[in-house]
């Protein structure tokens, strides 16, 4: 089956598709995530793409949200289950990403360098030896500046699956955490909490960029292939397979998060990053009239939740996942 939008004259979405790494074969070590970034040749990789992907089918047996969530925005899976196939995803969504804004002249400008080097930021980090330059941390928190990319459909997809790389890059960071405070490597841990708080942030522009739409096309070109019959009834966020595997890992991550300690630095600059990713969720979402109206979800989900403005869930999601993080509040004392 197509994707929704290659029925429009989309360059980008004539291309092959994107094809990530599975988000069960993300490293667990940052010695492993080091050792494929070293011997990783992008002058090499860009022209081979991961061969043989996954590509989701309507209609078979197993489809489900996250594999409807994946054919929607382009998106198939590497049946290569390895840190390369992961890396390899990375450098081509940052590639196609160039192109597109390259050619339509979208997005921030404050925001362009942080945009581009991602990646690169990804594959110097785990390296303990080099310092990552190529994580520059100046971005704009506003929408002042983003530019109404011309192609919509276009920029809503590859704005997305950038979204979803770095999201993946994410849990990579909180596993590799998890994997060196295991094995009893404490600098190793710190450095893996500071890669995820780094690619926090990558995808916190990631999102924003993404945003970058005149609400008019959102209304009328975009949010229209997100309802049926184009997709089934709810179509979220919610469905995207690496961001339910990030909630999964912080989950799994909080016995280790409290055992270094909820205010240390490394876990307090990991909160503030996650505060960014939704900020940057909710920015989207207030710029295509979410204070007022509910999400595509919560419009499906019945009159009670079609009630609910769209930042007001976002602002709950928020408060839930950042929890994750904190220590919990403590209870009044009962009243003798």
């Amino acid at each position: 089956m197509a994707a929704v939008h290659e029925a429009r004259a989309c360059p980008v979405c004539r291309e092959p598709w994107l094809v990530l790494a599975d988000p069960a074969a993300l490293p667990r070590r940052m010695a492993e995530l080091a050792t494929a970034a070293r011997r990783f040749d992008a002058v090499d990789a860009v022209p081979h793409p991961a061969g043989d992907p996954v590509i989701p089918r309507p209609g078979v047996e197993g489809y489900d949200e996250h594999d409807e969530h994946d054919v929607y925005f382009g998106v198939a899976r590497a049946r290569e289950h390895s840190t390369d196939a992961f890396l390899l995803g990375g450098l081509h969504t940052h590639h196609v990403v160039a192109a597109h804004q390259e050619r339509c002249g979208c997005g921030d400008p404050r925001d362009l360098e942080v945009l581009s080097s991602g990646w690169r930021c990804l594959l110097e980090y785990p390296d303990a030896a080099v310092p990552p330059a190529a994580c520059p941390a100046h971005t704009a928190d506003d929408d002042a500046a983003l530019t109404d990319c011309p192609r919509p459909h276009e920029h809503w997809r590859v704005g997305h699956q950038l979204f979803f790389v770095l999201i993946q890059a994410v849990v990579a960071g909180v596993q590799c955490f998890m994997g060196e405070l295991k094995a009893g490597d404490a600098r190793a841990a710190n450095r893996a909490l500071g890669l995820a708080s780094e690619m926090c942030r990558h995808s916190a522009l990631a999102m924003k960029f993404a945003g970058g739409l005149s609400p008019v096309d959102y209304e009328y070109e975009v949010r229209p292939s997100m309802l049926p019959p184009m997709v089934r009834r709810g179509f979220s966020g919610f469905q995207t397979r690496d961001h339910a595997l990030l909630v999964k890992t912080l989950r799994a991550a909080r016995p280790s998060l409290r055992s270094l300690g909820l205010h240390d630095p490394a876990v307090l600059e990991l909160d503030a990053a996650l505060q960014r990713v939704y900020a940057a969720h909710r920015l989207v979402c207030a710029r295509f009239d979410g204070t007022k109206i509910p999400s595509l979800l919560m419009e499906a989900s019945g009159p009670e939740s079609a009630r609910r403005a769209g930042t007001d869930v976002v602002d709950e999601l928020t408060a839930r996942r950042l929890s994750l993080l904190r220590e919990a509040p403590s209870r009044p004392e009962p009243r003798s």
